[in-house]
């Protein structure tokens, strides 16, 4: 299976509406950069606000088959 297929896979999982995942999957995101990002880093990669960043950071961190193990506050 490609890479993208798995990525898209892999953010599929996530609770969030489907317009979020596309546009994870628009920009070439995966659950690995994700989970190195603030929600400021994101609110501006992706021109979005705090809200819709911090509901795909909090939904990647509820996921149950992907644990996160840092420090990143989700304020």
């Amino acid at each position: 299976m490609k890479q993208s297929a798995l990525m898209k896979e892999n953010l599929n999982s996530l609770v969030i509406p489907r317009g979020l995942i596309d546009l994870l999957i628009e920009n070439s995101l995966s659950r690995e950069r994700l989970s190195t990002m603030t929600i400021d880093d994101l609110t501006l990669l992706l021109s979005m606000d705090a809200e819709a960043a911090k509901l795909i950071l909090n939904a990647l961190t509820k996921s149950s088959d992907y644990m996160i193990h840092d420090m990143r506050e989700l304020r």
